[in-house]
Protein backbone atom coordinates (compact mmCIF):
# COMPACT_ATOMS: atom_id res chain seq x y z
CA UNK A 1 0.00 0.00 0.00
CA UNK A 2 2.60 2.23 1.01
CA UNK A 3 5.68 0.98 -1.52
CA UNK A 4 7.74 -0.23 1.12
CA UNK A 5 9.00 -4.13 1.17
CA UNK A 6 6.57 -6.36 2.68
CA UNK A 7 8.20 -7.60 5.74
CA UNK A 8 6.93 -9.79 9.25
CA UNK A 9 8.24 -9.17 12.77
CA UNK A 10 10.34 -12.02 13.71
CA UNK A 11 9.19 -14.15 16.82
CA UNK A 12 11.28 -13.48 20.16
CA UNK A 13 11.12 -17.16 20.80
CA UNK A 14 11.99 -19.35 17.86
CA UNK A 15 9.32 -21.52 19.37
CA UNK A 16 7.09 -19.08 19.01
CA UNK A 17 7.60 -18.65 15.17
CA UNK A 18 4.17 -18.61 13.16
CA UNK A 19 3.47 -20.58 9.61
CA UNK A 20 4.90 -21.80 7.47
CA UNK A 21 7.06 -23.64 10.10
CA UNK A 22 4.75 -24.13 12.49
CA UNK A 23 1.31 -25.23 10.60
CA UNK A 24 -0.23 -28.15 12.35
CA UNK A 25 1.89 -27.82 15.50
CA UNK A 26 -1.38 -27.81 18.14
CA UNK A 27 -0.59 -25.94 21.47
CA UNK A 28 -4.10 -25.20 23.28
CA UNK A 29 -4.14 -22.62 26.19
CA UNK A 30 -5.92 -25.29 28.64
CA UNK A 31 -5.35 -24.92 32.15
CA UNK A 32 -4.61 -27.57 34.42
CA UNK A 33 -7.30 -29.58 35.20
CA UNK A 34 -9.17 -28.64 31.58
CA UNK A 35 -6.44 -30.15 30.17
CA UNK A 36 -6.64 -33.44 31.99
CA UNK A 37 -10.72 -33.30 31.95
CA UNK A 38 -11.12 -35.22 28.34
CA UNK A 39 -7.28 -36.89 28.16
CA UNK A 40 -7.49 -38.88 31.65
CA UNK A 41 -9.21 -41.81 30.74
CA UNK A 42 -7.84 -42.86 27.63
CA UNK A 43 -4.24 -41.91 29.31
CA UNK A 44 -5.24 -43.85 32.08
CA UNK A 45 -6.74 -46.74 30.20
CA UNK A 46 -4.05 -46.90 27.59
CA UNK A 47 -1.14 -46.59 30.19
CA UNK A 48 -2.53 -49.74 32.32
CA UNK A 49 -3.00 -51.38 28.58
CA UNK A 50 0.47 -50.92 27.82
CA UNK A 51 1.59 -52.49 30.95
CA UNK A 52 0.09 -55.40 29.99
CA UNK A 53 1.16 -55.90 26.74
CA UNK A 54 4.16 -52.96 26.12
CA UNK A 55 7.33 -54.79 27.76
CA UNK A 56 9.18 -51.52 27.40
CA UNK A 57 6.66 -49.74 29.28
CA UNK A 58 5.90 -52.53 32.00
CA UNK A 59 9.66 -52.41 32.34
CA UNK A 60 10.04 -48.98 33.27
CA UNK A 61 6.80 -48.69 35.87
CA UNK A 62 8.27 -51.90 37.82
CA UNK A 63 11.19 -50.45 38.08
CA UNK A 64 10.87 -47.12 39.30
CA UNK A 65 8.44 -48.97 41.43
CA UNK A 66 10.81 -50.96 42.48
CA UNK A 67 13.72 -48.37 43.18
CA UNK A 68 11.03 -45.89 44.78
CA UNK A 69 10.05 -48.66 47.33
CA UNK A 70 12.71 -51.15 47.73
CA UNK A 71 12.03 -53.42 50.28
CA UNK A 72 9.32 -51.42 52.25
CA UNK A 73 9.77 -47.80 54.63
CA UNK A 74 10.93 -48.33 57.84
CA UNK A 75 9.13 -46.07 59.89
CA UNK A 76 10.51 -44.92 63.45
CA UNK A 77 8.93 -42.62 65.82
CA UNK A 78 11.82 -39.82 66.84
CA UNK A 79 9.28 -38.24 69.68
CA UNK A 80 12.00 -37.28 72.50
CA UNK A 81 9.96 -39.27 75.30
CA UNK A 82 11.74 -42.48 75.39
CA UNK A 83 8.94 -44.21 77.16
CA UNK A 84 6.44 -43.24 74.10
CA UNK A 85 9.16 -43.81 71.18
CA UNK A 86 9.82 -47.39 72.18
CA UNK A 87 6.22 -48.20 72.65
CA UNK A 88 5.42 -46.97 69.54
CA UNK A 89 7.65 -48.34 67.76
CA UNK A 90 6.92 -51.76 69.26
CA UNK A 91 3.27 -51.19 68.81
CA UNK A 92 4.00 -50.15 65.11
CA UNK A 93 5.75 -53.70 63.91
CA UNK A 94 2.54 -55.35 64.76
CA UNK A 95 -0.11 -52.98 63.45
CA UNK A 96 2.19 -52.64 59.92
CA UNK A 97 0.90 -56.09 59.28
CA UNK A 98 -3.10 -55.83 59.92
CA UNK A 99 -3.51 -52.80 58.11
CA UNK A 100 -4.76 -54.75 54.39
CA UNK A 101 -8.33 -55.32 54.94
CA UNK A 102 -7.89 -58.39 52.74
CA UNK A 103 -4.95 -59.75 54.88
CA UNK A 104 -2.83 -60.21 51.96
CA UNK A 105 0.00 -56.82 52.38
CA UNK A 106 2.00 -55.33 55.13
CA UNK A 107 2.68 -52.02 55.32
CA UNK A 108 5.68 -52.56 52.57
CA UNK A 109 3.18 -54.46 50.18
CA UNK A 110 0.67 -51.33 50.08
CA UNK A 111 2.94 -49.05 49.75
CA UNK A 112 4.28 -50.88 46.92
CA UNK A 113 0.72 -51.04 45.58
CA UNK A 114 0.23 -47.33 46.17
CA UNK A 115 3.40 -46.32 43.94
CA UNK A 116 2.47 -49.06 41.20
CA UNK A 117 -0.75 -47.42 40.72
CA UNK A 118 0.18 -43.86 40.81
CA UNK A 119 2.95 -44.61 37.99
CA UNK A 120 0.56 -46.90 35.76
CA UNK A 121 -2.63 -44.69 36.48
CA UNK A 122 -1.14 -40.82 37.68
CA UNK A 123 -3.04 -41.64 41.00
CA UNK A 124 -4.36 -43.67 43.66
CA UNK A 125 -6.84 -42.77 46.73
CA UNK A 126 -6.64 -44.91 50.08
CA UNK A 127 -8.75 -44.79 52.94
CA UNK A 128 -8.93 -44.74 56.35
CA UNK A 129 -11.26 -47.61 57.82
CA UNK A 130 -11.55 -47.87 61.37
CA UNK A 131 -12.60 -50.82 63.04
CA UNK A 132 -14.50 -51.83 66.43
CA UNK A 133 -12.44 -52.73 69.26
CA UNK A 134 -13.12 -56.38 69.40
CA UNK A 135 -12.15 -57.02 65.34
CA UNK A 136 -9.08 -58.20 67.08
CA UNK A 137 -6.34 -55.39 65.77
CA UNK A 138 -3.46 -54.01 67.50
CA UNK A 139 -5.46 -50.79 66.48
CA UNK A 140 -8.43 -50.60 65.64
CA UNK A 141 -7.68 -49.11 61.62
CA UNK A 142 -6.90 -50.25 58.23
CA UNK A 143 -6.78 -48.75 55.04
CA UNK A 144 -8.22 -48.94 51.61
CA UNK A 145 -6.32 -48.41 48.30
CA UNK A 146 -8.32 -48.05 46.18
CA UNK A 147 -8.19 -46.96 41.97
CA UNK A 148 -8.87 -43.43 40.75
CA UNK A 149 -11.65 -44.55 38.60
CA UNK A 150 -13.54 -45.05 41.75
CA UNK A 151 -13.76 -40.84 41.83
CA UNK A 152 -15.48 -39.73 38.85
CA UNK A 153 -13.27 -37.22 37.00
CA UNK A 154 -16.67 -36.23 35.18
CA UNK A 155 -18.04 -35.00 38.24
CA UNK A 156 -17.82 -31.25 38.60
CA UNK A 157 -20.30 -28.87 40.08
CA UNK A 158 -21.21 -26.08 42.29
CA UNK A 159 -22.75 -26.75 45.94
CA UNK A 160 -25.52 -25.34 47.78
CA UNK A 161 -23.36 -24.67 50.34
CA UNK A 162 -20.95 -22.97 48.19
CA UNK A 163 -18.49 -25.35 47.99
CA UNK A 164 -17.73 -26.50 44.82
CA UNK A 165 -16.78 -30.17 43.24
CA UNK A 166 -13.62 -30.51 40.49
CA UNK A 167 -13.38 -33.44 39.18
CA UNK A 168 -14.65 -35.54 41.95
CA UNK A 169 -12.84 -33.03 44.33
CA UNK A 170 -14.83 -30.94 46.77
CA UNK A 171 -13.27 -27.99 47.39
CA UNK A 172 -14.22 -25.03 50.65
CA UNK A 173 -12.00 -22.27 48.79
CA UNK A 174 -8.68 -23.60 48.38
CA UNK A 175 -9.19 -26.27 50.85
CA UNK A 176 -10.18 -29.82 49.99
CA UNK A 177 -13.22 -30.64 52.42
CA UNK A 178 -14.32 -34.06 50.56
CA UNK A 179 -13.77 -36.71 47.86
CA UNK A 180 -17.09 -38.59 46.18
CA UNK A 181 -16.81 -41.96 45.15
CA UNK A 182 -18.37 -44.71 43.77
CA UNK A 183 -19.51 -47.69 45.94
CA UNK A 184 -18.20 -49.60 43.42
CA UNK A 185 -15.55 -49.83 40.55
CA UNK A 186 -17.53 -48.55 37.18
CA UNK A 187 -15.47 -50.88 34.97
CA UNK A 188 -15.25 -54.06 37.41
CA UNK A 189 -18.83 -55.21 35.60
CA UNK A 190 -20.19 -57.06 38.69
CA UNK A 191 -22.15 -53.61 40.11
CA UNK A 192 -24.03 -50.93 38.19
CA UNK A 193 -22.86 -47.07 39.20
CA UNK A 194 -24.18 -43.95 38.64
CA UNK A 195 -23.06 -40.36 39.17
CA UNK A 196 -26.67 -40.31 41.80
CA UNK A 197 -25.51 -42.41 44.03
CA UNK A 198 -21.78 -40.96 44.50
CA UNK A 199 -20.51 -41.49 48.60
CA UNK A 200 -19.14 -37.99 50.14
CA UNK A 201 -16.43 -38.79 52.31
CA UNK A 202 -14.23 -36.20 53.99
CA UNK A 203 -10.93 -35.37 53.19
CA UNK A 204 -9.17 -36.37 56.74
CA UNK A 205 -9.97 -39.84 55.84
CA UNK A 206 -8.49 -40.46 52.32
CA UNK A 207 -5.18 -39.66 50.96
CA UNK A 208 -4.40 -38.46 47.54
CA UNK A 209 -1.40 -40.05 46.28
CA UNK A 210 -0.63 -38.59 42.87
CA UNK A 211 2.26 -35.97 41.74
CA UNK A 212 1.18 -32.45 40.69
CA UNK A 213 3.07 -31.06 37.47
CA UNK A 214 1.19 -27.49 37.70
CA UNK A 215 -0.50 -25.06 40.32
CA UNK A 216 -4.19 -25.88 40.92
CA UNK A 217 -3.83 -29.59 39.50
CA UNK A 218 -6.59 -31.78 40.90
CA UNK A 219 -5.86 -35.30 39.42
CA UNK A 220 -2.77 -37.03 37.70
CA UNK A 221 -1.26 -38.07 35.14
CA UNK A 222 0.07 -41.44 34.15
CA UNK A 223 3.70 -41.63 34.13
CA UNK A 224 3.88 -42.48 30.62
CA UNK A 225 1.65 -40.34 29.06
CA UNK A 226 4.20 -38.63 26.90
CA UNK A 227 5.01 -41.47 25.49
CA UNK A 228 2.02 -43.91 24.81
CA UNK A 229 1.94 -42.73 21.38
CA UNK A 230 5.34 -43.58 20.37
CA UNK A 231 5.30 -46.81 22.64
CA UNK A 232 2.19 -48.02 20.55
CA UNK A 233 3.93 -46.91 16.88
CA UNK A 234 6.91 -48.80 17.41
CA UNK A 235 5.59 -51.57 19.08
CA UNK A 236 3.02 -51.95 15.90
CA UNK A 237 6.35 -51.28 13.79
CA UNK A 238 8.43 -53.91 15.77
CA UNK A 239 5.83 -56.72 15.67
CA UNK A 240 5.24 -56.11 11.99
CA UNK A 241 8.78 -56.31 11.17
CA UNK A 242 9.02 -59.44 13.24
CA UNK A 243 6.24 -61.11 11.61
CA UNK A 244 7.34 -59.98 8.20
CA UNK A 245 11.18 -62.07 9.35
CA UNK A 246 9.12 -65.00 10.56
CA UNK A 247 7.18 -65.38 7.49
CA UNK A 248 10.47 -64.80 4.91
CA UNK A 249 12.37 -67.15 6.88
CA UNK A 250 9.81 -69.79 5.56
CA UNK A 251 11.40 -69.14 1.94
CA UNK A 252 14.63 -71.17 0.97
CA UNK A 253 14.76 -70.50 -2.50
CA UNK A 254 13.19 -70.54 -6.09
CA UNK A 255 13.82 -72.77 -8.98
CA UNK A 256 12.81 -71.49 -12.33
CA UNK A 257 13.72 -72.03 -16.12
CA UNK A 258 14.85 -69.03 -18.41
CA UNK A 259 13.31 -70.91 -21.88
CA UNK A 260 9.68 -72.55 -21.50
CA UNK A 261 6.64 -73.28 -23.82
CA UNK A 262 3.15 -72.05 -23.16
CA UNK A 263 2.21 -76.11 -22.52
CA UNK A 264 4.69 -75.97 -19.86
CA UNK A 265 2.32 -73.78 -17.34
CA UNK A 266 -0.91 -76.07 -17.83
CA UNK A 267 0.67 -79.40 -16.97
CA UNK A 268 3.46 -80.57 -14.24
CA UNK A 269 6.59 -81.65 -15.70
CA UNK A 270 6.82 -84.31 -13.12
CA UNK A 271 3.49 -86.22 -12.88
CA UNK A 272 1.58 -84.86 -15.91
CA UNK A 273 -1.44 -83.70 -14.30
CA UNK A 274 -2.61 -80.35 -15.38
CA UNK A 275 -1.31 -77.54 -12.39
CA UNK A 276 -4.92 -75.32 -12.78
CA UNK A 277 -7.72 -77.83 -12.70
CA UNK A 278 -11.00 -75.35 -14.14
CA UNK A 279 -13.48 -77.00 -12.24
CA UNK A 280 -12.05 -75.86 -8.43
CA UNK A 281 -11.43 -72.45 -7.25
CA UNK A 282 -8.01 -71.34 -6.93
CA UNK A 283 -6.71 -70.80 -3.78
CA UNK A 284 -6.66 -67.44 -2.20
CA UNK A 285 -2.92 -68.04 0.34
CA UNK A 286 -1.00 -70.53 0.42
CA UNK A 287 1.03 -72.10 3.37
CA UNK A 288 4.83 -72.44 3.27
CA UNK A 289 6.69 -75.19 5.44
CA UNK A 290 10.02 -73.53 6.99
CA UNK A 291 12.35 -74.99 4.36
CA UNK A 292 10.28 -74.89 1.45
CA UNK A 293 11.59 -74.74 -2.37
CA UNK A 294 9.45 -73.10 -4.83
CA UNK A 295 9.18 -75.14 -7.91
CA UNK A 296 9.24 -73.47 -11.54
CA UNK A 297 8.65 -75.87 -14.90
CA UNK A 298 10.94 -77.70 -16.27
CA UNK A 299 14.41 -76.94 -17.20
CA UNK A 300 14.86 -74.87 -13.97
CA UNK A 301 17.39 -73.68 -11.56
CA UNK A 302 17.91 -72.90 -8.38
CA UNK A 303 17.79 -69.33 -6.74
CA UNK A 304 18.72 -69.09 -2.98
CA UNK A 305 17.44 -66.22 -1.28
CA UNK A 306 19.55 -64.47 0.56
CA UNK A 307 19.56 -63.81 4.43
CA UNK A 308 17.31 -60.84 6.04
CA UNK A 309 19.29 -57.77 5.98
CA UNK A 310 17.61 -55.25 7.94
CA UNK A 311 20.71 -52.78 7.24
CA UNK A 312 23.01 -51.36 8.83
CA UNK A 313 21.00 -48.51 10.49
CA UNK A 314 17.85 -50.86 12.23
CA UNK A 315 19.96 -51.44 15.60
CA UNK A 316 20.81 -47.42 15.97
CA UNK A 317 16.92 -46.69 14.91
CA UNK A 318 15.85 -49.08 17.47
CA UNK A 319 18.01 -47.65 20.14
CA UNK A 320 16.84 -44.04 19.42
CA UNK A 321 13.54 -45.41 20.21
CA UNK A 322 13.93 -46.62 22.92
CA UNK A 323 16.19 -43.74 23.91
CA UNK A 324 13.50 -41.33 23.49
CA UNK A 325 10.66 -43.76 25.46
CA UNK A 326 13.47 -43.88 28.39
CA UNK A 327 13.70 -40.40 28.78
CA UNK A 328 9.95 -39.70 28.38
CA UNK A 329 9.91 -41.70 31.88
CA UNK A 330 13.18 -40.34 33.80
CA UNK A 331 15.01 -43.69 33.76
CA UNK A 332 18.32 -44.68 32.30
CA UNK A 333 18.23 -46.48 29.04
CA UNK A 334 20.31 -49.11 29.91
CA UNK A 335 18.00 -49.93 33.36
CA UNK A 336 15.56 -49.92 31.37
CA UNK A 337 16.37 -51.65 28.27
CA UNK A 338 19.16 -54.32 30.14
CA UNK A 339 21.56 -52.76 27.07
CA UNK A 340 25.02 -52.16 29.28
CA UNK A 341 27.25 -52.39 25.94
CA UNK A 342 30.18 -49.88 26.23
CA UNK A 343 29.30 -48.48 29.71
CA UNK A 344 32.12 -48.71 32.34
CA UNK A 345 31.81 -48.41 36.10
CA UNK A 346 32.53 -44.90 36.56
CA UNK A 347 29.45 -44.35 33.68
CA UNK A 348 27.40 -46.43 35.65
CA UNK A 349 27.89 -44.65 38.69
CA UNK A 350 26.96 -41.14 36.86
CA UNK A 351 23.61 -42.43 35.64
CA UNK A 352 22.54 -44.07 38.87
CA UNK A 353 23.34 -41.22 40.99
CA UNK A 354 21.71 -38.73 38.70
CA UNK A 355 18.58 -41.20 38.50
CA UNK A 356 18.87 -41.89 42.76
CA UNK A 357 18.14 -38.23 42.56
CA UNK A 358 14.97 -38.05 41.19
CA UNK A 359 14.20 -41.61 42.89
CA UNK A 360 15.37 -39.89 45.99
CA UNK A 361 12.92 -37.03 46.09
CA UNK A 362 9.68 -39.00 45.36
CA UNK A 363 10.61 -40.78 48.24
CA UNK A 364 10.49 -38.07 50.46
CA UNK A 365 7.86 -36.06 49.41
CA UNK A 366 5.63 -38.50 47.79
CA UNK A 367 5.51 -41.87 49.09
CA UNK A 368 7.28 -40.73 52.16
CA UNK A 369 4.92 -37.93 52.79
CA UNK A 370 1.74 -38.60 51.02
CA UNK A 371 1.31 -42.66 51.84
CA UNK A 372 3.76 -43.46 54.82
CA UNK A 373 3.37 -40.24 57.15
CA UNK A 374 -0.66 -40.08 56.67
CA UNK A 375 -0.95 -43.39 57.47
CA UNK A 376 1.22 -42.83 60.40
CA UNK A 377 -0.91 -39.93 61.56
CA UNK A 378 -4.11 -41.67 61.26
CA UNK A 379 -2.59 -44.64 63.02
CA UNK A 380 -1.25 -43.20 65.70
CA UNK A 381 -4.17 -40.92 66.90
CA UNK A 382 -6.52 -44.32 66.86
CA UNK A 383 -3.47 -45.13 68.85
CA UNK A 384 -4.22 -42.80 71.31
CA UNK A 385 -7.48 -42.60 71.66
CA UNK A 386 -8.33 -46.13 72.51
CA UNK A 387 -5.93 -46.20 74.87
CA UNK A 388 -2.80 -48.26 73.29
CA UNK A 389 -0.15 -45.48 73.48
CA UNK A 390 -0.06 -42.88 76.25
CA UNK A 391 0.28 -39.76 75.09
CA UNK A 392 -0.05 -36.94 78.18
CA UNK A 393 -1.49 -33.32 75.87
CA UNK A 394 -1.77 -35.65 72.50
CA UNK A 395 -4.76 -33.33 71.75
CA UNK A 396 -2.85 -29.73 72.62
CA UNK A 397 0.11 -30.92 70.77
CA UNK A 398 -0.20 -33.98 68.12
CA UNK A 399 3.02 -33.01 66.73
CA UNK A 400 5.17 -33.51 69.75
CA UNK A 401 4.34 -37.04 69.38
CA UNK A 402 4.02 -37.59 65.51
CA UNK A 403 7.51 -36.70 65.13
CA UNK A 404 8.78 -39.85 62.71
CA UNK A 405 11.79 -40.96 60.80
CA UNK A 406 10.63 -42.26 57.36
CA UNK A 407 13.07 -44.93 55.82
CA UNK A 408 13.35 -45.97 52.37
CA UNK A 409 15.10 -48.77 51.67
CA UNK A 410 18.54 -48.27 51.24
CA UNK A 411 20.14 -48.42 47.64
CA UNK A 412 22.84 -51.18 47.06
CA UNK A 413 25.93 -49.50 45.47
CA UNK A 414 28.76 -50.49 42.74
CA UNK A 415 31.06 -51.06 45.41
CA UNK A 416 29.97 -52.12 48.76
CA UNK A 417 33.62 -51.30 50.32
CA UNK A 418 34.35 -47.96 48.91
CA UNK A 419 31.20 -47.57 49.97
CA UNK A 420 31.25 -48.65 53.65
CA UNK A 421 34.72 -47.00 54.00
CA UNK A 422 33.57 -43.63 52.43
CA UNK A 423 30.62 -43.37 55.41
CA UNK A 424 33.51 -44.64 58.01
CA UNK A 425 35.69 -41.40 56.88
CA UNK A 426 32.68 -39.16 56.74
CA UNK A 427 31.89 -40.07 60.40
CA UNK A 428 35.41 -40.05 61.33
CA UNK A 429 35.99 -36.21 59.64
CA UNK A 430 33.08 -34.93 61.20
CA UNK A 431 31.47 -34.72 58.22
CA UNK A 432 28.33 -36.68 58.98
CA UNK A 433 27.32 -39.03 61.66
CA UNK A 434 26.10 -42.41 62.80
CA UNK A 435 22.61 -41.85 62.94
CA UNK A 436 22.37 -40.10 59.94
CA UNK A 437 24.50 -43.46 57.98
CA UNK A 438 22.94 -46.01 59.96
CA UNK A 439 19.74 -44.19 58.37
CA UNK A 440 21.02 -44.36 54.84
CA UNK A 441 20.67 -47.89 55.01
CA UNK A 442 17.53 -47.55 56.26
CA UNK A 443 18.09 -49.34 59.87
CA UNK A 444 17.71 -48.05 63.24
CA UNK A 445 21.07 -47.55 64.92
CA UNK A 446 19.98 -48.14 68.54
CA UNK A 447 18.38 -51.21 67.17
CA UNK A 448 21.35 -52.16 65.57
CA UNK A 449 23.64 -51.68 68.55
CA UNK A 450 21.51 -53.52 70.79
CA UNK A 451 21.37 -56.54 68.75
CA UNK A 452 24.77 -57.02 68.46
CA UNK A 453 25.67 -56.33 71.97
CA UNK A 454 23.25 -59.16 73.13
CA UNK A 455 24.76 -61.07 70.05
CA UNK A 456 28.27 -60.50 71.89
CA UNK A 457 27.50 -61.72 75.07
CA UNK A 458 25.78 -64.72 73.55
CA UNK A 459 28.90 -65.17 71.62
CA UNK A 460 31.15 -64.79 75.02
CA UNK A 461 28.78 -67.18 77.25
CA UNK A 462 29.35 -69.77 74.81
CA UNK A 463 33.16 -69.44 74.73
CA UNK A 464 32.52 -69.72 78.77
CA UNK A 465 30.60 -72.90 78.29
CA UNK A 466 32.93 -74.54 75.81
CA UNK A 467 36.00 -73.32 78.13
CA UNK A 468 37.08 -70.88 75.25
CA UNK A 469 39.38 -68.47 77.47
CA UNK A 470 40.41 -66.09 74.53
CA UNK A 471 37.86 -66.03 72.21
CA UNK A 472 38.94 -65.09 68.63
CA UNK A 473 36.73 -62.95 66.26
CA UNK A 474 33.19 -64.26 65.18
CA UNK A 475 33.13 -64.18 61.44
CA UNK A 476 35.10 -60.57 62.04
CA UNK A 477 32.27 -59.13 63.34
CA UNK A 478 33.44 -59.16 67.37
CA UNK A 479 37.27 -58.50 68.08
CA UNK A 480 38.84 -59.53 71.18
CA UNK A 481 39.10 -57.74 74.17
CA UNK A 482 42.10 -55.16 74.03
CA UNK A 483 43.59 -56.42 77.20
CA UNK A 484 43.83 -60.03 76.00
CA UNK A 485 44.76 -58.84 72.55
CA UNK A 486 47.89 -56.90 74.51
CA UNK A 487 48.97 -59.75 76.85
CA UNK A 488 49.28 -62.17 73.71
CA UNK A 489 51.22 -60.08 72.11
CA UNK A 490 53.74 -59.57 74.60
CA UNK A 491 53.79 -63.46 75.14
CA UNK A 492 54.59 -64.16 71.26
CA UNK A 493 57.29 -61.13 72.12
CA UNK A 494 58.84 -62.86 74.47
CA UNK A 495 59.35 -66.49 73.19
Amino acid sequence: MDGQPLSTPAAPYEGATRAPRSIGWSAPASGPNSSLATAIRPLRNRSRAAYRNSPLLRSAINKNTTNEVGRGFWLLSTCRDDKFRLAANELWKLSSTQLDPEGVKNFGALVDLCVRSRRMSGEVFIRRLRRRLSAGLAVPIQVDVMESDLCPVEFSRKLKNGNRVVQGVEFKGKVRVAYWFYKHHPQDGVEVVSLHDLERVPASDVIHHFKQLRPGQVRGEPDPAAVLLKDRTFHDYDDAELVRKKERSNFTGFLYREAFDEDDFEFDPMTGKPIFDESEPVDEVSRIATGTLLRGVAGEKLDLFDGDNTGSGYSDFVRWQALQMAAGQEIPYPLLTGDWAGLNDRLVRALLNEYRRGIGFDQVNLSGFQVAFKIWQWWLSDAVLVGKLDAPGYADNPYYYLALDIRPDAFKWLHPEQDVNARQKAVSNQLSNIDVEAAEYGRDLDENMRRNAKALKRWQTICEEEGVEKPSNLAGLFNAPEEAATSKDKEDSSE
